[in-house]
């Protein structure tokens, strides 16, 4: 409405491969429990964002590790 301040939280996400800024709206800014739910999606999108840098940290080590590996064959042979 017209004269209202409402509250949004914005995350990146995927779409069609690409990685886009999404807007949420969680309600209006004079609304107390607007500023919660706020910042519960923030946390639940900062728990994601750290599960997929562990994901992606163990897939790293893994490769590193591999490769380390395959090195070291070739040298000893």
């Amino acid at each position: 409405m017209k004269g209202l301040d409402y509250l949004y939280v914005w995350h990146c996400d995927k779409v069609d491969g690409k990685r886009k800024q999404v807007y949420e709206y969680v309600g209006r800014a004079d609304d107390p429990k607007s500023g919660r739910k706020a910042a519960d999606k923030m946390e639940e999108y900062v728990q994601k964002a750290i599960g997929e840098a562990r994901r992606q940290l163990e897939s790293g080590k893994s490769m590193a590790m591999a490769a380390a590996r395959r090195q070291r064959r070739v040298i000893l042979k």
